[in-house]
């Protein structure tokens, strides 16, 4: 009866212990599983965050490029209206504005507007090749008339006889200076020298430097032999001797004046002239550089740097007026015509002028 009970009693607790051994390793594979699936769990939700942000990082590059354009666009819409402002016109009687490029007339319907205060005018001429007695008269007034070169043709001295008698009657203006282009040269007779034909006529300047207008602005102007040979160490050197001798220390160039044209990019056909003189001009930093040479290319550029650049042949066309400020150093109205059928063929077929042409009829 004893042995009974006690094989009772070790049968119950043989059971217990496998159930308990039994149960715990239920307990542990549960937990073991458990683990399992929270590692799977956090490596889902892992795998969606990355795809979530690869997926929105297309969204999100555009955001920041639309802030930035916006900024910009933000940016130069108050530099336009800032320019639209400086640009209004302060008096209209005299025609004075602060805009920052000058007042340009290419229409040959639009007359000559009157002078701008505080300004000088200046007139100019050039290739005329011995048709000067076709030009319009009375020629502009203004205070200093310029001749930028070829009055005669192919080397005839007898047009530049007749130029000098020509300007001698005809013009009225306090100063007179001319420049010698390539037809001014005597080829069977290089010791000719046609420019004395403007001997108490006109100021004849070859690669010199001279303050005109009572000193209020200093002149450049380069002789044909310069530009013929792309060398402009000999005008660079007489700039370089009056700046030494002044006594006001550095001089600034207002104006330089030569026969060829320079080289401006994305100036259009016809403006693709000497690099060189386009660096000598840039040197001096002067704001306005008046030329000719290339008839069918008269008209008005602007380089990046702000020089204004001025073909003007006026071999089929009147007087070139310049109204320029010698206080503020800077061009404000330039009155170059053209026929307004050639305009509209040639210059605006460009688009160069176009939204100067709009800023003057819009003041107008």
């Amino acid at each position: 009866m004893h042995n009974q009970r006690n094989e009772e009693h070790c049968s119950r607790f043989l059971w217990f212990r496998g159930f308990m051994r039994f149960q715990r390793r239920r307990d542990l594979t549960s937990h073991r599983g458990s683990s399992l699936d929270g590692r799977v769990e956090i490596f889902m939700v892992k795998k969606i965050i990355r795809s979530l942000i690869i997926l929105s990082m297309p969204f999100l590059l555009m955001s920041i490029y639309t802030y930035i354009v916006t900024n910009r666009r933000t940016i130069s819409t108050m530099t336009i209206i800032n320019a639209s402002i400086e640009k209004r016109v302060l008096t209209n009687n005299d025609q004075k504005t602060s805009r920052s490029h000058p007042q340009v007339y290419l229409r040959q319907s639009q007359s000559l507007p009157p002078q701008i205060n505080g300004t000088l005018r200046l007139v100019f001429l050039s290739d005329t090749h011995g048709r000067h007695d076709q030009i319009p008269l009375p020629l502009p007034n203004g205070d200093v008339l310029f001749h930028l070169g070829d009055a005669a043709i192919r080397g005839n001295i007898s047009d530049v006889k007749s130029l000098a008698k020509w300007l001698r009657e005809n013009s009225f203006h306090k100063e007179r200076i001319v420049i010698d282009g390539n037809h001014d040269q005597v080829l069977y007779n290089p010791h000719m020298d046609f420019m004395k034909e403007y001997d108490g006529v006109a100021r004849v300047l070859k690669d010199e430097v001279v303050q005109i207008a009572e000193g209020k602005i200093t002149v450049v102007g380069v002789s044909w032999k310069s530009c013929a040979s792309e060398d402009y160490s000999a005008v660079s050197s007489n700039v370089k001797k009056l700046r030494n001798e002044s006594q006001k220390g550095n001089i600034d160039i207002d104006l330089v004046l030569s026969h060829i044209h320079p080289y401006i990019k994305r100036g259009g056909n016809g403006w693709h002239g000497s690099r060189g003189l386009t660096e000598f001009v840039g040197d001096l930093n002067a704001p306005l550089h008046c030329f000719g040479h290339i008839h069918w290319t008269r008209g008005v550029r602007q380089t990046e740097s702000g020089t204004t650049l001025v073909n003007c042949a006026t071999t089929w066309n009147e007087p070139v007026v310049i109204d320029y400020d010698p206080c503020m150093r800077k061009v404000k109205m330039i009155h170059c015509p053209f026929p307004d059928e050639e305009l509209e063929n040639s210059i605006l077929r460009n688009g160069y002028l176009k939204k100067w042409l709009n800023d003057n009829e819009d003041t107008a």
